[in-house]
């Protein structure tokens, strides 16, 4: 077995053990990122975060706060082994508790009606790992223009998404509100958004937008699919859309950590 070190960039803390909005305590600026800052490359600290971030508490037996820095050396025997990022990281739109109870994480809140109404509200400010909003277009984006899309015909809705075979109602509400509709109760929703490889039912649409027929020119999108070596727009937009894959280091993400060097890499 041969080791695979990868380059990371370290967006955030585990964000699982409670996730409830409240008064923001002193922000430290993170150390990778201070030359950054400085530079003006990227805004500090407070102006990165969401408007309504989630709070962690450290007020349980066993529970400490970490610190900024070191590192963490995984032993990784295959290139695809780099989804064990996404697996550690841990952030999910809900995820469990210290408790093993659903808890919004991603998310600022969520509600659920008669086991079939699920409405998620986004946390505003919120934002891609390249500074981009993150906002219910993301949503609209994987539900309409891939996953219900016949000519996207390597990706449909995971299979807990259907009810006796049939889709949700998807609905935008608003800029940070999404809900899905079922005629039926959808008891296995939850638990498949916090699992350890999660169902993914967003995309960051203004990155896969220029990978998709509908938003750029057929012409472009062979060009660019031949340089990437796939036979066409829709695998193209496939391999640059992974994201528990984790293969591009240029895909924006939500997760604690963003891959930065293409694998395979030592």
């Amino acid at each position: 077995m041969r080791t695979t070190s990868l380059i990371c960039l370290v967006m955030g803390a585990f964000p699982a053990l409670g996730a409830a909005s409240e008064s923001l305590p002193d922000l430290v600026e993170t150390p990778y990122f201070t030359s950054d800052v400085a530079g003006g490359k990227i805004p500090p600290i407070g102006e990165r975060i969401p408007k309504e971030p989630a709070v962690l508490k450290f007020d349980k037996p066993g529970t400490i706060a970490g610190r900024h820095g070191g590192s963490l050396r995984l032993l990784m025997g295959r290139k695809k082994d780099t989804r064990q990022l996404v697996v550690y990281g841990y952030a999910r739109l809900i995820g469990y508790d210290e408790t093993f109870e659903f808890v919004p994480d991603i998310l600022k809140s969520y509600d659920v009606q008669e086991g079939r109404i699920f409405t998620f509200r986004l946390r505003k400010g919120h934002r891609w790992s390249d500074g981009h909003p993150f906002t219910a277009e993301d949503f609209r984006y994987y539900f309409e223009d891939v996953a219900t899309n016949r000519k996207v015909s390597n990706e449909s809705l995971p299979r807990v998404m259907l009810v006796d075979g049939r889709p949700p109602v998807f609905e935008v509400l608003d800029e940070q509100t999404i809900r899905y509709t079922w005629h039926k109760p959808n008891p296995f929703l939850l638990p498949r958004l916090a699992g350890a490889r999660p169902i993914y039912l967003f995309r960051p649409a203004h990155y896969l937008k220029k990978y998709h027929v509908k938003y750029t020119p057929l012409e472009t999108l062979e060009v660019l699919a031949k340089k990437r070596k796939q036979r066409n727009w829709v695998a193209l937009h496939y391999v640059m859309g992974q994201q528990y894959k984790n293969v591009n280091p240029d895909l924006p993400s939500l997760q604690p950590w963003v891959l930065a060097t293409r694998p395979p890499a030592k």
